[in-house]
């Protein structure tokens, strides 16, 4: 019975450690090595200029892609999934997180590598192949990225972003991309601002709104995040002619529609059709409007942002440049300016006396 006992414990232990075997042999098989293979390698953008391979000129290209010197300002900022490797130089992806490409097609871009990747790949077990480089991370095709860099100023039908090196070229784990840390804080809050800025005209948004990111840095402690805002919206829906706009005008019609001329009650009446119009179509027929923000926060030397520090700004559109003012004071002004009651009483009384000066004189 013991010998049994003990046979059968041998056993047990022999399966346990074939299992662990198998697993380590499956675990490194998936990510062996068993080859290599030829990358193309691509011209660099200087030489693609002098060969005339590029509809780029050397005046649209920034200095530091050229002469490898000078400063670089980030201006792209993206979660990507690279789709293709097309050489040392090249590579065609597809743009997952936000970020303002206004002309795009779709959401494939190519990036520029101003430090090419190796012209030897691996090829490994499974039969995909491993890009890389000094510093870069392995480059699969397939799996996601973040990057960051300079889009091109005068790119044509898909958007041209120029890398500087390795470390703009990171891997991404799904649970630590852009789109699901950091910057989904920022863009939680540009749709809390999209939404106060809707109520605060009057209006509600009639979809989800469209956040798209242009630029991240972090700087002396803070993290600022420019980006664009585009909702759909209509005017919040109530009786037309319980608007400030159309009730003030059918006030003064009853006060004094008895004593106008004929001319004028008509006219104060057509501006009155002319609103109903309006808002009818306000209310019902969606539009689109834009916000462009910029929102700063705290963060410290483990790149952890402090949410209760979130400050939001908007591009109120200065004449020169950009001019941002606190979100509050935009809120502000927003209801400001909505018509009161008492301003569309004046605006019918002005029409009328308008048109009655302009009538022709009893004969």
């Amino acid at each position: 019975m013991k010998i049994n006992k003990l046979i059968a414990i041998i056993i047990l232990v022999l399966l346990v450690a074939m299992t662990g075997c198998w697993s380590l042999f499956s675990a490194r098989k998936s990510t062996t090595t068993i080859g290599s293979v030829d990358v193309p390698i691509g011209d660099d953008m200087a030489t693609q200029i002098k060969n005339g391979t590029t509809i780029y000129t050397t005046g649209d290209v920034p200095a530091f892609v050229l002469n490898g010197t000078d400063a670089v300002t980030t201006d792209f900022l993206a979660t990507v999934k690279v789709l293709d490797v097309l050489n040392t130089i090249t590579i065609r992806v597809e743009i997952l997180s936000p970020t303002t490409l206004e002309q795009q097609q779709g959401n494939m871009g190519y990036l520029y590598l101003c430090q090419p990747l190796s012209n030897k790949a691996e090829k490994l077990s499974d039969g995909t192949i491993a890009y890389g480089g000094d510093g870069y991370p392995q480059i699969i095709e397939g799996q996601s990225y973040d990057v960051a860099g300079v889009i091109q100023p005068q790119w044509q039908d898909y958007p041209y972003a120029y890398i500087p090196g390795p470390p703009e070229f990171k891997q991404t784990p799904a649970e630590t991309s852009l789109y699901s840390t950091g910057i989904q804080m920022f863009i939680t809050a540009a749709r809390s601002f999209a939404e106060q800025a809707e109520e605060a005209g009057g209006h509600h948004l009639t979809a989800e709104p469209v956040v798209t990111v242009s630029s991240k840095q972090i700087q002396a402690g803070k993290m600022e995040v420019i980006m664009g805002i585009k909702a759909m919206d209509v005017l919040t829906s109530g009786p037309r002619d319980s608007e400030p706009v159309i009730a003030g005008k059918l006030q003064y019609l009853q006060d004094h529609g008895a004593a106008l001329s004929a001319a004028a009650r008509k006219a104060v009446e057509d501006d009155i059709a002319y609103w109903r119009s309006t808002i009818y179509s306000a209310m019902n027929v969606p539009t689109e409007t834009s916000y462009p923000i910029r929102i700063v926060a705290d963060v410290d030397v483990a790149g952890n942002i402090d949410a209760s520090s979130l400050q939001v700004y908007i591009d109120n559109g200065a004449a020169r440049g950009s001019h941002f003012i606190p979100a509050a004071q935009f809120f502000k002004d927003i209801r400001s300016a909505r018509v009161t009651v008492a301003q569309s009483y004046a605006d019918a009384e002005s029409v009328a006396i308008q048109v009655s000066a302009n009538a022709p004189p009893p004969p």
